[in-house]
């Protein structure tokens, strides 16, 4: 068996309900399209880049590899072909490279990548020029997680991020020595990381319990760079050229909001200042400018915007339209900016302006180009839609249409549910227009609790998460029968992770709302989740989060309020189910541990509801469930049958 491809496989607890000889004829019985599943899985996506030294190129992470797992790319600053930098040998497991960054010299790269589990990750370099070489590990304590590398200047030190059990510490090792023992660079009580060297490598900055701060490399005592009077929750930052500034985001104003602070004294110069949600800082070359995202008015979009490094000028936006934008970088000369962009219709890529006498080019080019076989001017792009929630508020969604759409005609429809705390936006999902462009109407509510609309949207659901976030899902349906295209008859929820738990608080709280659910690794008991992730050491931990056993979604920990736990826990509800589910669940998760599906599924047989659900289990996938290609096509052909069974979506009801 080709260890790279492994195939996915029925749980173990019972076998799947849609057999092989029912997928195949719901398969069949499926109209022919004019892009087929493999023109499909052809799309791939960009996940990070970085300039390289000369600024003739751009080193990226992309999925474009066979397996579909993101590997290292490189291609030229102007387009062209790219060039895989390393891959496994055949048989040999794929991992995913993540955490891009470049050495001073532009020599070396380095990233993280996990061999055991997703997020317990290790630190690895390999050669900028294609010389065939294999990575080569910096660290390989796969029992905790080595994540956020930077380096000196020199390029002998690196600084990372690693996770202990008394909370994120800075550790650095020298990379001149190969018998170097990683050693502790910060001692403080609270959670420190991201550090960040300073240009001249005297300096490490980093994040302390929403501070930040810096610390020379050979010294023992720390300072907070940023006023106390100016609040926590800093953070987001990146150094000057000359190492005597640092850029940051701040979020007391309920949104994140760009600055300045001079080392020295602490001056800080405020950016920006504005109702929208700023990040992805990084400097111009000179010093003079700064480059960073702005969300749009709706949340929906965002734009690349440059501003004057000294609070004096207008902030100018480089990009514009629909879309998610992320990662701006200048050149290394300063002539060009580039960044990764994304839309409705379009899969993330490269895309970068050039800078002439002072005015920036007049239309961005696209360097990589991801979407295969797949045109983009023949997918649908979003309406920004609202509906009214439980108590009026309005709830910003976004409506699909297939690309044929003709009002006269009713769909079947996929009510989209993120996870948590999440946001559904103006960026691509190839899955997604999968189902819209064969006939689907799919509606992407983002319900109180969700990122990108102010801290105030998301503060609305704590101490009543699954409450009345359910409410404001439940409350899509009024809005699709209003529209009068949508058949009401034939409605299927899909949603993972928080989305999964979203979904089982609906098949217990409202068991005949929708005809079918697709559900991927949900929480089903809150009790055992908070045994997992948060009082027990382990996989369960994540970079930053202190495991704790308090859920602020609730109020306080399990054992003050046992009984707030116990209701919004979908697992104790299970004699309500009456919808066909398809579950799936990655055994290599990290995120949502196996057992929230494992203990629904086994709870669903005890109560006699087998038959209602397809429990699938993936022994070499994460949460996403999109580490190989082989999964997202067997997730589709199941979703397929699921929905010829349960919805007719052939789009041939009456008018």
């Amino acid at each position: 068996m080709n260890r790279s491809h492994p195939p996915p496989r029925a749980s173990r607890l019972f076998l799947s309900t849609l057999h092989a000889t029912a997928l195949a004829s719901a398969l069949c019985a499926r109209p022919a399209f004019a892009q087929s599943l493999d023109d499909w899985l052809s799309v791939s996506r960009v996940g990070e880049f970085v300039w390289s030294a000369d600024g003739d190129a751009f080193y990226y992470t992309s999925n474009a590899h066979d397996s579909g797992t993101l590997a290292i790319f490189r291609i030229a600053s102007d387009g062209g072909d790219p060039e895989g930098l390393a891959w496994p040998p055949e048989g040999t497991r794929p991992e995913p490279a993540q955490s891009l960054g470049m050495s001073p010299g532009g020599d070396e790269l380095v990233f993280v990548s996990a061999r055991y589990f997703q997020g317990y990750d290790n630190l690895w370099r390999i050669p900028t020029a294609p010389s065939g070489a294999a990575p080569t590990p910096i660290t390989f304590n796969d029992a905790v997680i080595e994540t956020a590398p930077t380096l000196s200047a020199d390029g002998r030190t690196v600084a990372y991020q690693v996770r202990t059990p008394a909370g994120p510490r800075i550790f650095l090792r020298d990379l001149a020595d190969s018998r170097a023992w990683p050693r502790l660079f910060t001692t403080g009580d609270a959670n420190e990381t991201s550090p960040r060297f300073s240009p001249d490598g005297r300096f490490i900055a980093f994040s302390s319990g929403g501070d930040i701060r810096i610390r020379a490399v050979g010294g023992t005592e720390s300072r907070v760079i940023v006023d106390p009077a100016i609040g926590g929750g800093n953070g987001g930052f990146a150094w000057s050229p000359d190492g005597t500034r640092l850029a940051f985001a701040n979020g007391r104003s309920g949104w994140a909001q760009v600055a300045v602070v001079r080392i020295e004294t602490g001056d800080v110069t405020p950016i920006t200042y504005d109702e929208r949600e700023h990040g992805g800082i990084s400097w111009s070359p000179d010093g003079r400018r700064l480059v960073f995202t702005r969300s749009d008015a709706s949340g929906f979009s965002n734009q690349v915007v440059v501003a004057p490094a000294d609070g004096m000028g207008a902030t100018r936006a480089i990009t514009g339209g629909k879309g998610r934008r992320s990662r701006p970088r200048f050149s290394p000369d300063g002539d060009e900016l580039a960044w990764i962009e994304q839309s409705d219709t379009r899969t993330p890529d490269i895309w970068k302006t050039a800078w002439n006498g002072g005015e920036w080019g007049e239309r961005p080019v696209q360097v990589t180009n991801s979407m295969g076989r797949i045109d983009p001017e023949r997918l649908s792009e979003a309406e920004e839609v609202y509906y009214p929630g439980p108590d009026n508020l309005p709830i910003p969604t976004l409506l699909y249409r297939p690309r044929d759409f003709d009002p006269s005609r009713t769909y079947p429809v996929i009510v989209r549910l993120h996870g948590h705390p999440g946001q559904w936006n103006h960026s691509f999902e190839m899955m997604r227009q999968y189902w819209v462009q064969r006939g689907f109407v799919v509606a992407a509510p983002n319900p109180r609790g969700s990122r990108g609309f102010g801290q105030g949207f998301h503060d609305l659901h704590i101490a009543d998460y699954g409450g009345v976030e359910f409410q404001d899902v439940m409350n899509v349906l009024p809005f699709l029968e209003g529209l009068g295209y949508v058949d009401m008859t034939r409605k299927a929820t899909w949603g993972g992770s928080g989305g999964g738990y979203m979904s089982l608080v609906i098949a217990t709280e409202a068991p005949d709302a929708f005809q079918a659910q697709v559900i991927r690794a949900p929480v089903s008991e809150w009790r055992l989740l908070a045994n997992d992730r948060f009082a027990a050491s382990g996989r369960h931990w994540t970079a930053s989060r202190t495991p704790r056993r308090e859920r602020s979604e609730f109020g306080g920990p399990y054992e003050e309020i046992p009984e707030e736990y116990e209701e919004r826990s979908p697992v104790n509800f299970v004699d309500n189910v009456q919808v066909p589910q398809l579950l799936l669940q990655g055994l290599r998760d990290a995120a949502v541990p196996p057992r929230q599906s494992q203990v629904w599924a086994e709870r669903m047989r005890e109560a006699g509801k087998g038959d209602l659900l397809s429990y699938i289990e993936y022994p070499d996938e994460d949460h996403s469930l999109r580490r190989y290609k082989a999964t997202v096509r067997d997730i589709l052909e199941r979703m397929d049958a699921l929905f010829a069974r349960h919805l007719r979506p052939n789009t041939e009801s009456a008018p």
